[in-house]
């Protein structure tokens, strides 16, 4: 009978050493994931926010536009009915030329106060965007609102973004390129080692899966000077045979599954065998 036949528990050691070797080799990519979504996500915000005053931009010049040419019509129409009013036959008609050309004149001064409304409104967000410059210039970084930030230093952070992300995402890949044969080699042993564990341990692998997920580094440790190695916590002196023995204690303080070094001493020999 091997060692490991003798005590299952190797299996979960030698799970959590693949496991290691493989979280070293991720390692390598230095937080490049996170920096990258972090990265996309200003660009699209970025991105968001000039799109935005565009549209605004795009919008208020063609309703301007479409104004003009109210004004224009209104225009032509007032011309047309004063040329007919010189050619009424009766005052009847004439009054109804003059209701035409009053209520021509009205829409001629409504397209006006809606161009100089659109006017205003642009030159407000003119004064709010030199307002941010200002600010900017000043290094008064907490007074800016959205609105007041300059577009042009919108588009120079975004600019800057998109260079960062494609460096990132450059550098990224090159790691990953360097490291795939080995990182797949990796999570086939992981898989077939998984398998073991579930049919020898599946408690334990359910405990091990668990403090994995929250972050736990070394799930499982060794009993050490009559503690958890984790986080030194004293191991109550009832268990301490039941662990020299072959057993594990789950730590009351930490979690994690303390075994004896012994174990971890064996392992070590089957490997380098």
């Amino acid at each position: 009978m091997t060692t490991v036949e003798k005590n299952p528990l190797l299996h979960i050691i030698k799970l959590q050493l693949l496991d290691d070797e493989l979280d070293a080799i991720l390692s390598e990519q230095k937080g490049l994931p996170e920096e990258i979504s972090a990265l996309e996500a200003q660009i699209a915000e970025l991105s968001r926010q000039l799109e935005q005053r565009a549209k605004r931009l795009e919008e208020n010049q063609a309703k301007r536009i479409a104004l003009r040419t109210e004004i224009k019509d209104a225009q032509e129409k007032i011309k047309k009915y004063k040329d007919a009013q010189t050619k009424a036959r009766n005052n009847k008609e004439y009054d109804a030329l003059s209701k035409q050309i009053e209520f021509e004149e009205q829409e001629i001064k409504r397209a006006e106060s809606q161009i100089r409304a659109i006017e205003a409104l642009e030159e407000q967000f003119e004064q709010l965007e030199q307002k941010g410059k200002e600010l900017l210039a000043e290094n008064r970084y907490d007074e800016l609102t959205p609105d007041m930030y300059p577009t042009d230093e919108l588009k120079k952070h975004l600019a800057e973004a998109e260079a960062e992300h494609k460096r990132k995402q450059k550098e990224l890949n090159t790691i990953i390129k360097n490291t795939q044969a080995e990182v797949d080699e990796l999570r086939k042993k992981i898989k077939k080692q998984r398998e073991v564990v579930q049919a020898h341990l599946k408690h334990v692998l359910v405990k091990y899966d668990q403090l994995r997920r929250g972050n736990v580094q070394n799930v499982v440790v060794k009993f050490s000077r009559n503690a958890c190695s984790g986080c030194n916590t004293r191991v109550p002196a009832s268990r301490h045979a039941f662990i020299f023995q072959g057993g594990f204690y789950s730590c009351e303080t930490c979690g994690r599954i303390v075994v004896h070094e012994r174990l971890f001493e064996e392992l070590a020999g089957v490997t380098s065998e």
